[in-house]
Order: C-alpha cells, then sequence, then structure tokens
C-alpha cells in the first residue's frame, strides 16, 4: 500500500473489507484458446508464479517468521516487495532462487526461444520454504521496507534496475534482450503499456493509490463462468495497495445486471494476496479521478529491449 513521504508514496496495510454487491456479466457463445468471441484476452505466455498452488505471492505469510519486527513489517507494508520479487521470479524462474531449492522446485525456467512453444500446463511452481527465502533475501538486497513506510514506487524500479544490471547475463538468457524499469507513464499509455508487457511475459506491479482523506476504495471481482456467460463478481475492496497484473480482458459487448445495457467493458487480471481477481479497468480510472492521482496510482514499467530496438 502507499503513504505519501515527501515525494515518494508507501505502501500501507490492507484492511480487508469483504462486501457482495451486483456483478457484471459478459454473453458469449464459443471460447478459443486466447480469446472470447466478441472479446480480446492478453495474457502472460506463461503460467504466474504459484507457492503451493496460490496465484503469486502473499504478504502475510510473513507474519509468523522467526525475526517478529521483520515479519509484521512486510505483513503489513509488503505488497510492493512481493509484486517486485514475483515479477522477478516469473521473468527468471529458478535460476533465481538460492541454490539449494533449484533442484526441489518445478518452475518453469525456459530460455525464451522455448517460452514462445511451452505448454499451457506448465507451472511455475516455487515451495513456501524456498519462497519464504527468496522474499526475506530479496528485501535485503534490493526492496528493502521501512518500518511504517514501506517502499516506494520509485524504489521499486530503483532496485528492479540495479538487480537488471548485475544479473544483465541472466536477463538476456531468460529475454533475448536486456530490462529498463520505471514508475509511471502517461495515464493514456498505461493500458497500452500493460498490454505490451504482458506480450514480453513480464507481470505488471499496478499501484492503487491511498486516495487521501477519502472513504471509497476500489473493488476487485471473482471471474465466473456458467451457462454460456461470464459473471464478475464483487468480493472485496481496498486502496493503498499494490497489485500484479497478468492479464487484460477486453469485452466488446459487455451486459449489466442492473440495466441491462450494453456496453464494452475492460478487466484486468491481477494477484493478490495469492489469489487471482479482477479489476474494471474504468473502474480504476474513476478512481484515480475522484480520489487519487496518477503519479501515486499508476504502473512500474519495465521495458524489454532487444539488439536493434531503441
Amino acid at each position: 500500500m502507499l503513504r505519501f513521504v515527501i515525494l515518494y508514496f508507501y505502501d500501507y496495510y490492507l484492511y480487508y473489507d469483504y462486501e457482495l454487491s451486483a456483478a457484471y456479466e459478459v454473453h458469449y457463445n464459443s471460447r478459443e484458446e486466447t480469446s472470447l468471441k466478441n472479446s480480446v484476452v492478453t495474457k502472460l505466455k506463461t503460467p504466474y508464479v504459484s507457492v503451493n498452488g496460490s496465484y503469486g505471492g502473499n504478504q502475510s505469510w510473513f507474519r509468523e517468521i522467526e525475526k517478529k519486527s521483520k515479519g509484521e513489517t512486510i505483513d503489513q507494508f509488503g505488497c510492493g516487495l512481493v509484486g517486485a520479487s514475483d515479477l522477478l521470479l516469473h521473468v527468471l524462474g529458478e535460476s533465481i532462487l538460492d541454490g539449494k531449492y533449484q533442484a526441489e522446485n518445478k518452475l518453469n525456467h525456459k530460455s525464451s526461444k522455448d517460452k514462445q512453444t511451452s505448454s499451457s500446463k506448465d507451472m511455475n511452481i516455487v515451495s513456501s520454504e524456498a519462497y519464504r527465502d527468496y522474499i526475506l533475501s530479496m528485501e535485503k538486497k534490493y526492496f528493502h521496507i521501512l518500518p511504517k513506510l514501506g517502499i516506494s514506487g520509485v524504489l521499486l524500479a530503483w532496485g528492479l534496475n540495479i538487480y537488471f544490471l548485475i544479473n544483465r547475463k541472466k536477463i538476456k538468457e531468460a529475454t533475448g534482450g536486456s530490462l529498463v524499469a520505471r514508475w509511471a507513464v502517461w495515464p493514456t499509455k498505461i493500458l497500452d503499456k500493460i498490454k505490451e508487457m504482458l506480450s514480453n511475459d513480464i507481470p505488471i506491479i499496478l499501484a492503487i493509490g491511498p486516495g487521501f482523506f477519502k472513504k471509497e476504495k476500489l473493488k476487485f471481482y471473482n471471474k465466473i463462468e456458467e451457462n454460456g456467460s461470464v459473471k464478475f463478481k464483487h468480493v472485496t475492496q481496498t486502496k493503498d495497495h499494490y497489485v500484479t497484473v497478468t492479464g487484460v480482458e477486453e469485452y466488446l459487448d459487455q451486459k449489466t445486471i442492473d440495466n441491462n445495457t450494453s456496453k464494452p467493458i475492460t478487466m484486468l487480471e491481477i494477484s493478490s494476496w495469492g489469489k487471482k481477481y479482477y479489476v474494471n479497468y474504468d473502474e480504476y480510472k474513476k478512481y484515480v479521478k475522484k480520489n487519487d492521482n496518477y503519479y501515486f496510482s499508476n504502473i512500474l514499467y519495465v521495458k524489454l529491449r532487444k539488439k536493434g530496438q531503441p
């Protein structure tokens, strides 16, 4: 989560507010491998990180570690740490783990050429112990969290760039090029940059800003497929939080249950607290416009540069 200190914003602890409400319903007649009829789906090329069946990491797993103060800090302020570390774990696979864990984890670590032909059954699976040690190591070396302050988007980008520089050979092996990170892009370019990163098999850290002195929070949805339709049901909401975008689903003929009207809808598939949720992109933009700004609410953009490209 995020808290403003001088020129930075910091991630802050999420309040778990569960509330059911009206759902979105998207109708379609047939499903294809990467798209639905009247829809466009853009996702990561390889399965996202799973820790014993989770969908990405969860900061609350560190609540009970031996170093209690460190565990409490990660639990309360560690969503940015988890997001950046999961990004690297997805891109590099088991090679980023401590050597003693590499043989025992079934991570899909392949060259960029292999990734293009990888099976959808491949899973980036890591054990709880390996993931715990990995996160603690990344926090110490690259994404240090200040108690009560967390880590800003600018510092996340800084930590990633240091890692990219030190491990440039490993990055080139995995991606076929080099990576450069920066915090925030022009608001009208956010969705395009998200799709660009997904097409390069790079997860995207998205910040839901603090909305100072505002009570409104951004809704998260679960996706339910049944009877030839897809429903997005509101299950929780938050602000002051980093999430990781792993897909974009654009429905060209979306029908709302409330008024039975049709309009396009864009849903962001995200990882948060070790689970998969969806965010309505229009609602995200409205939240930022009404409660926040595009410095605090933006993405961590990672550009893939290959030889001969600018």
